[in-house]
Formats: C-alpha cells, sequence, structure tokens
C-alpha cells in the first residue's frame, strides 16, 4: 500500500534523498520517495499505517530533531 505524509524541516534536497534511503532501508518498508519542493512522501510497505508511521517518525528524528512528519 502507499502512504502519504507530509514532512516539514528538511535543509535541502541531498538531505531529503539521504532520509528517503535511510526509511527504504527499515524492515517492511520497500519503496520512500521526499519530493523537497513539495515536502511530501511517499512510502509503500505492507504495514500498516501505524506501524509505517511510526518507522518513518522514528527515523527522520534520528535523522534530525527538526524534521516533522504529518499523516
Amino acid at each position: 500500500m502507499k502512504i502519504r505524509y507530509t514532512i516539514t524541516g528538511l535543509d535541502c534536497p541531498n538531505c531529503a534523498a539521504k532520509l528517503a534511503n535511510m526509511i527504504e532501508g527499515k524492515e517492511g518498508i520497500s519503496s520512500a520517495k521526499i519530493n523537497f519542493l513539495t515536502e511530501k512522501l511517499t512510502v509503500e510497505t505492507e504495514l500498516n499505517e501505524r506501524e509505517a508511521y511510526g518507522i518513518v517518525e522514528s527515523t527522520a528524528k534520528a535523522f534530525s530533531r527538526d524534521i516533522k512528519v504529518e499523516k
């Protein structure tokens, strides 16, 4: 299933790409793409929405505490 989030607090497109790679490397996440300009994150996963959100949020916070993820 595809889940979309709004992600704010990223400083540059390079940071967005690094964070997407970190999220994509997590178990249960098959794909993660961040559009830096629109601040949208799209995740493909077999996990339920709650589990996926937990992974995305914890990974984003580990990357930078300034990043906010909203459903």
